[in-house]
């Protein structure tokens, strides 16, 4: 830390302090405005000169006498205590203020330089950077183009696809109905083959009964018979003729000739019988099975 010594108008040295000490001393009015500084003790300058002191101000407090340069605060100190008078006018002398500000300035603008340099620097370099980047993001917006015209074209053949499924879809849903369709016309016609199946059945069994009537009727069954003996009415003056008193007992010898007669009458009946068919042959002459 830099150390300072202070030099009265009397030739008295007082220090080593620090610079913010100098300047308690300072506003404290202990260092007078003839006072000298020095950081070495070897190379000196009036305590005014340095702009870290502020002292800048020199009070009129009569016409054409004058006091400073000192701090503001000195000042005001004194006009708090009653040592000026009522005229006492302050004035602030910048002419070192001011050189320390130019200083200060050319200083800053220096740094200001040095700092637009850099940033100039940074910006060339930013702009090379920005160049790279600029070619990366074309490359990268090419890039991006090709796979959006790669999605346009994938979702363009979704599209068909899914008109094509869409297309499938309905034929499949056709050929659901045409099949439903079949299936009912298929169980509808199940239905008619069992309803025929059904009927086949009983004209099956109607045609067995009528192959079984058939045969009966070729192969006429052995019979039994039951007659009625009816007694015939016979008129007490007419008598039968010789045929029939042979049939019924009448007694008498018959003669060839009514032999024959016989057989003719049986001839005869038999046609009559055929005739009139086996079922009225059962019902007249009462077969039995």
């Amino acid at each position: 830390m830099e150390k300072w010594y202070v030099k009265n108008t009397a030739d008295k040295v007082f220090g080593p302090i620090d610079l913010e000490t100098l300047k308690g001393w300072v506003k404290d009015g202990r260092i007078e405005p003839l006072a000298g500084i020095s950081s070495d003790l070897k190379n000196w300058m009036l305590a005014p000169m340095k702009p870290e002191l502020e002292m800048n101000w020199v009070v009129e407090n009569e016409p054409g006498q004058f006091y400073g340069p000192t701090h503001r605060t000195v000042l005001d100190d004194l006009k708090k205590a009653g040592a000026l008078s009522r005229e006492a006018r302050f004035f602030q002398d910048d002419r070192g203020a001011g050189a320390e500000r130019i200083r200060a300035l050319e200083s800053a603008i220096s740094a200001k330089d040095a700092e637009i340099a850099q940033r100039e620097q940074v910006f060339v370099e930013a702009q090379k950077l920005s160049g790279k980047k600029d070619l990366q993001l074309a490359a990268a917006q090419k890039t991006i183009a090709q796979r959006d015209e790669r999605i346009a074209e994938a979702v363009a053949t979704l599209a068909q696809r899914d008109g094509q499924v869409a297309e499938l879809t309905k034929a499949v849903q056709q050929k659901d109905s045409d099949r439903a369709r079949a299936e009912a016309l298929l169980a509808n016609r199940e239905t008619e083959v069992q309803n025929l199946r059904g009927e086949i059945a009983q004209l099956e069994k109607k045609l067995a009964e009528l192959k079984e009537e058939m045969e009966r009727q070729k192969t006429p069954p052995a019979r039994e018979w039951s007659t009625d003996v009816i007694v015939p009415e016979v008129v007490a003056d007419e008598m039968p003729p010789p045929v029939a008193r042979q049939a019924f007992g009448f007694g008498g010898t018959v003669p060839a000739s009514s032999t024959a007669a016989l057989a003719d009458l049986e001839r005869r009946a038999q046609q009559e019988l055929v005739r009139i068919g086996p079922l009225h042959v059962k019902k007249f002459f009462k077969i039995k099975k």
